[in-house]
């Protein structure tokens, strides 16, 4: 069963993907705020960037911190254009980026915090592969308004919180506070259709938001992890 939403609602003569409050009709238009709320992502994009640009790193050492902005600014793009067009073949470009962001993100995080060796990486991120295969196995893909997709990596991040606190207290310390944002921000995610009678806007715009300052916390703080295996660290925010 996949966890991709479910078939397109019709509205007239045209077919679009009926997911968030926001939107009660077809056209370019019909998620302003949901589509606006995107730059989150662009500018995290920004933010991390202008730090990267600040240390030492240089393009060799900063190679996985300018992949992480890169896909941070395509899920910006992703994003925007799935929630302007609303169909099937958008999702896929609001989708792929964020999948390789969190896979970037994994693997980094596994090999650079916790000094695992690459087949170590391997195991765990086929560990993380495999808890995502059975949850889209075995649960609808409505299951908390489609929220039921993050919940592998929410819980990914708590683990990673948990086995960085002694090698890298500081990255565990950002680990943390971003399992927590996360924890925020798919609590809106999910409770977006379910308030619409009453907040006819939604919040699926928060999700977006909050998802933009904790990519850019998450991209920060690898970023000082790779620094300060380069270089004593300490003037990065």
């Amino acid at each position: 069963m996949s966890l991709l939403p479910q078939p397109s609602k019709l509205h007239g003569m045209s077919t679009y993907l009926d997911q968030y409050c926001e939107r009660i009709a077809p056209g370019l238009w019909g998620e302003p705020v949901n589509t606006l709320s995107n730059l989150a992502f662009l500018l995290a994009a920004l933010w991390v960037w202008r730090a990267w640009r600040g240390t030492e790193l240089g393009v060799r050492h900063g190679k996985t911190i300018l992949l992480l902005v890169g896909l941070m600014a395509c899920i910006c793009l992703g994003s925007t254009y799935w929630h302007v067009v609303a169909d099937e073949e958008a999702l896929w470009f609001d989708i792929i980026p964020i999948l390789l962001f969190i896979n970037v993100y994994l693997l980094a995080a596994l090999h650079f915090g916790l000094h695992w060796r690459w087949f170590e990486v391997l195991a765990g991120w086929l560990a993380y592969q495999v808890c995502n295969q059975l949850l889209a196995t075995q649960l609808p893909a409505d299951t908390l308004n489609g929220s039921v997709f993050y919940l592998p990596t929410w819980l990914a991040l708590l683990l990673l919180a948990i086995a960085h606190r002694r090698i890298a207290p500081e990255m565990a310390k950002a680990l943390w506070q971003g399992w927590l944002l996360f924890s925020i921000s798919l609590w809106f995610r999910t409770f977006d259709k379910a308030w619409c009678e009453g907040f006819p806007l939604g919040t699926h715009w928060l999700w977006h938001t909050l998802n933009g300052l904790l990519l850019g916390r998450l991209s920060l703080a690898m970023l000082r992890l790779r620094s300060q295996a380069i270089r004593p660290w300490n003037t990065l925010p």
